[in-house]
C-alpha cells in the first residue's frame, strides 16, 4: 500500500517538482552570432550531415522495454554516427513529467513502445502507421533510411561541455546555417544518462541496464527560441551557452547532452526536427564532417 501510494504522489507532485527544480538550476545565456575564426567551433562546416534523432519510450512494467532497447542498439551500430537517441520512461522510477509532456505533445501514447524519428510523419508503414508520428519499432528502421535519403540537411550543430571555476557544468551550442531557417524554430537540450542499473524490470536479462535515459532538460519544454531566419552564402554561426548546472544531480561518467533544433508548430505532424548533435559530457563534437 505505501508503495502505491509513494508511486501516485511521485507523479503528481514529486516528479514535476524535481524537473522544474532542475531546469531552473542551470542558466541560459542569450544566443549570439559569432564571427568565423581559427576555432574550430567558429569554422564554418562544408557541408551539413543528416542526423536522425529516435525518441521512444519505456516503462519498467512491460518487457517490450528490454526487447527495445537491444533493438536500438543493433540500429546504432547499423547507423554509426548518423542515429542518435532518448529514451523517455513513465510509469517508473525513471519517468519525469517531461516524458508525459512530450508523448501528448506528439500524438499522445496509445501504447508505450512507440518512438517518433525526427518527428516525422510515417510514410509506407507497417501495421498502418501511415501519418502518425509515435510508430511501433517495427516501423523504425524504415523511418530511419526515409530520414536519411536527406544527405544535407539545413543546418549543423556543433557540442563544447565541460566544467566552470565553481565547478559547476556548462554546455555550448553552435548551430551553423546558410540559408533562412523558419522563424518557428526551436533550440532543444536534453541531458541524458547510460548504464542505469533497473529496479523491477520486467523481463529483466541478466546485465540489462537501461541506455539513454532522459534525466533532465536544459531548455524550455518546447525548447527555447532561436532566431536562424538570416541567409549567407558564407555562413552564418550561432552560439546557445548554458551554465550553472548542477553536476551532483548526474552521474557525469555516464553523462551525455543531445542538442537538437526543430520548427514548433501548432499541428504535432509538422513539428520536424532540422538537425541534432550528440556528445558525451566533458567531451566535444565539432561539425560533422562525414
Amino acid at each position: 500500500l505505501f508503495i502505491t501510494i509513494f508511486t501516485k504522489v511521485s507523479k503528481k507532485i514529486l516528479l514535476p517538482f524535481l524537473l522544474t527544480l532542475f531546469l531552473f538550476s542551470c542558466t541560459k545565456q542569450n544566443e549570439m552570432i559569432i564571427t568565423p575564426s581559427n576555432n574550430p567551433f567558429e569554422v564554418m562546416p562544408e557541408r551539413f550531415q543528416q542526423n536522425i534523432l529516435l525518441e521512444h519510450f519505456s516503462d519498467e512494467a512491460q518487457s517490450i522495454t528490454v526487447e527495445n532497447s537491444l533493438f536500438v542498439d543493433q540500429l546504432k551500430s547499423k547507423y554509426p554516427s548518423r542515429l542518435i537517441v532518448a529514451n523517455f520512461h513513465q510509469n517508473d522510477f525513471l519517468a519525469t513529467s517531461y516524458s508525459s509532456f512530450l508523448g501528448t505533445s506528439l500524438g499522445g501514447l496509445l501504447s508505450i513502445s512507440k518512438g517518433a524519428i525526427n518527428r516525422n510523419i510515417g510514410k509506407q508503414t507497417l501495421a498502418q502507421e501511415d501519418g502518425q508520428v509515435l510508430l511501433s519499432p517495427q516501423n523504425w528502421e524504415g523511418a530511419i533510411l526515409q530520414a536519411l535519403q536527406k544527405p544535407d540537411a539545413p543546418l549543423s550543430i556543433s557540442l563544447e561541455t565541460g566544467t566552470e571555476a565553481n565547478n559547476m557544468g556548462f554546455v555550448k551550442v553552435y548551430i551553423a546555417h546558410k540559408t533562412s531557417i523558419s522563424p518557428t524554430a526551436r533550440l532543444v537540450v536534453y541531458l541524458l544518462e547510460d548504464n542505469i542499473q533497473p529496479i523491477f524490470q520486467n523481463g529483466n536479462q541478466l546485465g540489462f541496464l537501461h541506455q539513454n535515459v532522459f534525466k533532465n532538460l536544459l531548455t524550455d519544454y518546447e525548447g527555447d527560441g532561436i532566431d536562424l531566419t538570416g541567409s549567407s552564402e558564407k555562413g552564418l554561426i550561432h552560439k546557445s551557452t548554458f551554465t550553472n548546472i548542477d553536476l551532483n544531480n548526474y552521474n557525469v561518467a555516464n553523462l551525455k547532452v543531445i542538442a537538437f533544433v526543430y520548427e514548433n508548430h501548432a499541428d504535432f505532424k509538422q513539428k520536424q526536427i532540422l538537425n541534432s548533435q550528440e556528445a558525451n559530457f566533458y567531451g566535444v563534437h565539432y561539425w560533422d564532417v562525414d
